[in-house]
């Protein structure tokens, strides 16, 4: 990745995006950072980690579906545990999505994949018990370096992390390169996730967006696609 601050885990069948952001501060060599949507492949991500040093301090969640969080309970193990680990990483996700999360987690995810089309018996097979959210986020709630932004329609909860002074935007299921997130799953509105694209085009067009999945684009070369 061009910046420094910022790397990535591509994980999963449906190749979720996991972005890693370094927060500023270094204690014993290793650097604090944000884990976002750690969908799947644990190992994957925590061997990423280490191997760039940094310790996660948050784990944020755009939205609750589940490959965006498969990876959550192996990931605050990894790192509660162990010589790397520095303490629970506090995990945050929009208050309208926290169902996703903690003990009714499981039916959630399993009404979700149905409506998906997939197979309930599939969620059971790579199910793990999730957490309970620690933090539960409301439009304008600061966190960490970035401002929560309530972006509904992919589902009711889904956010956008903005780091104002960055530039940077991860827009989780919402926008994407070229695109936007699906609406037929429990949760998800067509009105308004055209009005949340609405809300992310009218921004800064030199924002880099960092989407859930696929490549990166800018808040300008979307709105050019979108508008002509």
């Amino acid at each position: 990745m061009a910046d420094k601050k910022i790397d990535n885990v591509v994980v999963g069948d449906i190749e979720t995006n996991c972005w890693l952001y370094r927060l500023e501060g270094e204690q014993d060599g290793s650097a604090p950072c944000i884990v976002i949507d750690p969908g799947d492949e644990a190992e994957e991500i925590i061997a990423r980690l280490k191997g760039l040093f940094w310790v996660p301090r948050f784990i944020f969640l755009t939205h609750g579906h589940f490959d965006h969080i498969l990876a959550l309970p192996a990931l605050i193990e990894a790192f509660v545990k162990g010589a790397f680990g520095n303490g629970k990483p506090k995990v945050g996700i929009h208050r309208l999505d926290a169902q996703y999360l903690g003990k009714g987690a499981f039916t959630a995810h399993r009404n979700s994949y149905s409506a998906a089309g997939g197979n309930p018996a599939e969620i059971s097979s790579l199910w793990k018990p999730m957490p309970e959210a620690d933090i539960l986020f409301e439009e304008g709630d600061a966190a960490g370096p970035f401002k929560v932004l309530h972006i509904p329609g992919h589902t009711q909860g889904s956010i956008g992390l903005y780091d104002d002074e960055a530039g940077v935007l991860f827009s989780g299921d919402t926008l994407f390169k070229g695109d936007w997130g699906r609406t037929d799953l429990p949760g998800g509105n067509e009105d308004q996730i055209q009005q949340s694209l609405k809300r992310l085009l009218s921004m800064d067009g030199n924002i880099v967006v960092y989407p859930g999945h696929g490549p990166t684009t800018s808040i300008g070369e979307e709105r050019q696609k979108f508008h002509g």
